[in-house]
């Protein structure tokens, strides 16, 4: 499977293309830290085509807050 990086964050986050969508990778933790990835739905891929980074932005800072949500 390959990966394209779509977007590069300064919020420590990045959204990535696979064969089978969109992806968005964010990094958590405070003295631990380490990634939670998770794959959007088409609604959340539509999202992101028609809002760009304002919608990842609030799904990343939404990730970041409560990361156990996520995995």
């Amino acid at each position: 499977m390959t990966e394209e990086v779509v977007y590069q964050s300064p919020l420590m986050y990045r959204i990535l293309r696979d064969d089978a969508g969109l992806v968005i990778e964010v990094v958590v933790g405070g003295i631990a830290m380490s990634t939670v990835r998770v794959r959007l739905s088409a609604e959340q891929a539509l999202a992101y085509e028609r809002d760009g980074s304002g919608f990842s932005d609030q799904l990343a800072n939404a990730i970041m807050a409560s990361p156990r949500s996520y995995q």
